[in-house]
C-alpha cells in the first residue's frame, strides 16, 4: 500500500485547527489516529504500529517543528526523568513487508499471524491486556490458520512470544529507551509512546493558534482564515503588538486575503 502524500500529512495551520481535536475524553493514540485518518483517509486503518508512529512524528516535525520533550517515571524512586524522544532514530527504522506475519507454535504446532493494523486495535480498546492480545491473536491468523478453531488461540506464554516476534517485525511500533535515572542512578528501560507526546504537542500548538486569533481577531476582527494564513512570525508579531510588547497607535489597514 503506498503511504498518504507529503501533502497529506503536512497541512496548513488552518487545516491543523480546522482537524486537530481536543476532546479529552479519548486516548491521546486514538485523538492522533483520528487526526490522520482526516488527512489521508480510511486506508489509516490499515496502518501497523510502526507505519503510524512514523506518520507522526514526521506530522509532529512539520507541524510543531521543535524536539519531542518526554519524560519517564523511575519505577524504582519515582523520579521523573526528561529526555527528548529520538525522532530521527524512529524514522530511520525499515517498514515490515506488507505480507510481514510472526510464526508462534500453538496446541504443538506453528501458527502464523500477520501484523494487528490499526483498525485491529481500535476493535479491542477499552478490553484487560490479555483478554485484547488474546482478540488480537484470533483477529490476525492468516493462511491456513485463519480458518483454525477459536480454540486455538494462544495461551498466556504464547501470547507473549506473538508480541515479541511482532515487536521484531515492526520495530517502530514500540519505542524503547534507556537512560540512567537522575534520582537513583538505576538504569530504566521503559516504552515511551509517541501518540502521548505528539497529542500534548499538538493541544498546545492548536491552543496557540486559537489565542491568536481571539487576539488578533478581537482588536482587527479578521477572519480566523485570514489570521491563521498569516506567516508564522507576522502573526505573533500582531500579537505583540495589540497585547503592548510594542503597541502601536497607527491605524492598521484591512487585511487583504
Amino acid at each position: 500500500m503506498d503511504a498518504p502524500s507529503t501533502a497529506d500529512l503536512a497541512p496548513d495551520p488552518a487545516r491543523v485547527l480546522r482537524l486537530w481535536s481536543l476532546g479529552r475524553e479519548h486516548s491521546a493514540a486514538q485523538r492522533v489516529t483520528a487526526f490522520l485518518r482526516a488527512l489521508a483517509g480510511a486506508e489509516v486503518d490499515d496502518f501497523v504500529l510502526g507505519r503510524r508512529n512514523q506518520a507522526m512524528l514526521r506530522l509532529h516535525q512539520h507541524v510543531v517543528g521543535r524536539p519531542i520533550d518526554a519524560v519517564v517515571v523511575c519505577p524504582g524512586c519515582g523520579t521523573s526523568n526528561e529526555f527528548v524522544l529520538p525522532v530521527p532514530t524512529v524514522l530511520g527504522l525499515p517498514e515490515p513487508p506488507a505480507d510481514a506475519s510472526a510464526t508462534v507454535v500453538v496446541d504443538g504446532r506453528p501458527r502464523r499471524f500477520r501484523l494487528p493494523t490499526l483498525g485491529d486495535l481500535a476493535a479491542v480498546t477499552g478490553l484487560p491486556a490479555e483478554r485484547g492480545l488474546a482478540q488480537l491473536a484470533a483477529a490476525t491468523r492468516t493462511g491456513a490458520d485463519a480458518s483454525s478453531p477459536p480454540s486455538a488461540v494462544p495461551d498466556r506464554a504464547e501470547l507473549d512470544h506473538l508480541l515479541e516476534a511482532w515487536e521484531d517485525l515492526d520495530p517502530a511500533g514500540a519505542v524503547r529507551v534507556t537512560l540512567t535515572c537522575s534520582g537513583c542512578g538505576e538504569e530504566v528501560l521503559a516504552d515511551a509512546d509517541p501518540a502521548g507526546f505528539v497529542a500534548r504537542d499538538l493541544d498546545l500548538h492548536v491552543e496557540g493558534l486559537m489565542r491568536d486569533v481571539d487576539v488578533i481577531a478581537g482588536r482587527y476582527g479578521w477572519s480566523e482564515d485570514a489570521i491563521v494564513d498569516l506567516p508564522v512570525e507576522r502573526r505573533r508579531r500582531y500579537v505583540d503588538l495589540i497585547t503592548g510588547a510594542r503597541r502601536s497607535m497607527q491605524p492598521v489597514p484591512a487585511l487583504v486575503g
